[in-house]
């Protein structure tokens, strides 16, 4: 009974977690963060002090991404520049190890395997159901009632905010259905129902306009043929035969779907993307100044602005490409044990397919069987080839849904089985769940509750900025309590600390000008002190600075620090004009500085409202 609820609670939470937006929010994360840590403390108890007649083994793959977690773990309170950005990161890595874990050891009976499997098969009739309304219906909705950016209207991103993000879930599994599709060994109903899944899921990854999901899963497709048997007429009839589908298939998206046309025409015309090169231009050269430790760990959006491209506009947040943010924010040495445990899975999982495919032994599992095993990594090999334009592994479902899928593969291998002493399982038991449950109350909880309040603050100023809707003041007063007890929660945030002092200057009035500009100083000094590698930390402390008496070249210096730590990026060159211009002897410096800024960006907006206001002598 205590396994059933433990895999029970590990299933609801990763249902949960996607149907969340993927589980990116930081509120969403302060849910499922937390649960799946207090799960881990369970599964470890559960483990090290059962039933006193049942001996204790370990499967040995579980050790394979400790060297990883442990240089992360070095680097978040080592060198990262940006700490709880860095805290983020390594707590999502955690929990994935901490998933693969729990479905390594527990549910593997029969009964618990179908459970794990139809969670997964809800998750694409679901997710389908959510992109034909989105495609033909509402293209603007999307889950937790917000709206979809407009980049994304007429792609699908079912329970996801992004459609690429969609697409990674749904790469994992198609394969799979396939497999059972295909197996001589499952019931014809069974048979039905995996290939109506199958069918539903292809649908849905067509809707959702990723051809980076769609490239991943037809290689991986052209790859089963090649792996599924010995003879070459099979294989080179495999192979010709899914080549036939994948034609057909893009034939019909490309005249039979108006956005499905508009996704693939570039391609076929040579016209390629042009924002992921640059980005992916950027990490290379940020990696070189750091080869071997990397920039730090979660520091990928921090330091980018210091390297930005000329006439880059977009925040990336990440390289979009999780090979290349990896390298960068760890280095050649943590890439090299992240990598390195990811193929060491996939290695042990193809020869554990070719063993069973060899023995020809039905295991208790189903999932232990060659064909089913293929198909699951078929469905990791897909979404490790789309990691190549995406970053999926920070996308909580994501992360869960791959860790579930790689334990189903590897769990079963007898060879990894290793037998503990009791004396040894209640030690590392106890210390895993310890460590698992400090973690929880005194890093995971007070950082995601932070960051939701702050996430949450700073959404609603952004929001007014392109769509007011209440008074501002009143409005960033709010934010601004708001942003209070998100840093009492977390005081080690430092963008919590920079938005408190955003809200503050904007909340001001005439008569608090001074108090109100001291007490955002010292919101922005506290940011500042926790990363000072972050130019809108600077632009803050000089607004700060300017709503004091006698502070001018004080923030001056403070604006013109952030315009050399983000040379190329036109935001600060704005605020840095706007900050001459308020005195007449400057007026051809703020030109300068208002000139550069429309030279990065042409079509920034309140630049162009500043130059008009030079061109009227306002």
């Amino acid at each position: 009974m205590a396994e059933w609820g433990l895999v029970a609670g590990l299933l609801l939470t990763f249902l949960w977690t996607t149907l969340c937006l993927g589980g990116f929010l930081a509120q969403t994360m302060a849910v499922s963060g937390t649960v799946v840590l207090g799960l881990g403390a369970w599964g470890a108890l559960l483990w090290a002090f059962g039933p006193a007649g049942e001996s204790r083994a370990v499967n040995r793959a579980a050790f394979l991404p400790l060297p990883f977690l442990l240089y992360a773990l070095a680097g978040t309170v080592g060198w990262a520049p940006a700490g709880w950005l860095a805290w983020r990161d390594w707590l999502l890595w955690f929990q994935m190890w901490v998933v693969f874990v729990l479905v390594l050891h527990f549910g593997r009976s029969r009964a618990h395997t179908w459970a794990i499997v139809g969670s997964f098969a809800l998750l694409v009739l679901a997710g389908f159901g959510m992109a034909v309304y989105q495609r033909f219906s509402d293209p603007h909705w999307i889950m937790l009632g917000r709206n979809q950016a407009p980049q994304f209207w007429g792609r699908s991103s079912g329970m996801f905010g992004i459609p690429n993000s969609f697409a990674g879930l749904l790469e994992l599994l198609v394969p799979l259905c396939l497999a059972l599709l295909f197996s001589r060994t499952v019931r014809p109903g069974v048979k039905i129902l995996s290939g109506w899944i199958g069918v539903l899921g292809l649908l849905a990854l067509a809707l959702t306009g990723s051809r980076g999901g769609w490239l991943s899963l037809a290689l991986a497709l052209l790859a089963w043929p090649l792996l599924a048997t010995r003879r070459w007429k099979k294989k080179l009839l495999g192979v010709v035969v899914v080549s036939v589908l994948i034609g057909g298939g893009i034939w019909t998206l490309y005249h039979g779907n108006e956005s499905a046309r508009q996704r693939l025409e570039p391609f076929f015309d040579g016209r390629f993307e042009l924002s992921r090169p640059k980005i992916w231009s950027t990490a290379v050269t940020m990696w070189r100044e750091h080869p071997w430790i990397g920039t730090g760990p979660g520091s990928f959006d921090v330091v980018f602005d210091a390297h930005r491209p000329p006439l880059f506009h977009d925040r990336p947040v990440w390289a979009h490409n999780d090979y290349l943010n990896t390298l960068t924010d760890y280095g050649a040495v943590g890439f090299v044990l992240w990598a390195g445990a990811g193929l060491a899975m996939l290695v042990l999982g193809w020869q554990g397919i070719r063993r069973s495919h060899r023995t020809g032994t039905l295991a208790a599992n189903p999932l232990g069987l060659a064909k089913w095993r293929l198909g699951l990594w078929l469905g990791l090999l897909a979404f490790a080839l789309h990691l190549s334009v995406d970053f999926h592994t920070k996308i909580p479902a994501l992360v869960f849904a791959a860790a579930i899928v790689m334990a189903l593969m590897l769990r079963d291998e007898e060879r990894l089985q290793g037998p503990v002493p009791r004396w040894g399982a209640w030690m590392g038991g106890s210390m895993l769940a310890l460590v698992t449950l400090g973690l929880m109350v005194r890093v995971a909880l007070p950082l995601y509750r932070g960051e939701g309040l702050r996430e949450e603050a700073r959404r609603r100023i952004d929001r007014h900025a392109v769509q007011p809707e209440e008074d501002l003041p009143v409005l960033a007063a709010t934010a601004r309590s708001a942003l209070i007890h998100a840093v009492r929660i977390d005081p080690n945030n430092a963008q919590a600390w920079a938005d408190l002092a955003y809200a503050t200057c904007l909340a001001v009035t005439s008569e608090r000008r001074v108090p109100a500009g001291h007490a955002a100083e010292l919101a922005a000094d506290r940011a500042l002190a926790l990363c000072p590698v972050v130019a809108e930390y600077w632009v803050r402390k000089g607004a700060a600075l300017d709503l004091q008496l006698g502070r001018s070249a004080e923030a001056e210096a403070c604006f013109k620090r952030a315009t050399d730590l983000a040379p190329n990026s036109a935001r600060w060159w704005y605020h840095y004009a706007y900050h001459l211009q308020a005195f007449p002897p400057r007026r051809a410096e703020a030109r300068r500085a208002l000139e550069t800024c429309l030279t990065l960006d042409p079509y920034y907006p309140p630049a162009e409202r500043l130059r008009q206001q030079f061109l009227t002598g306002r």
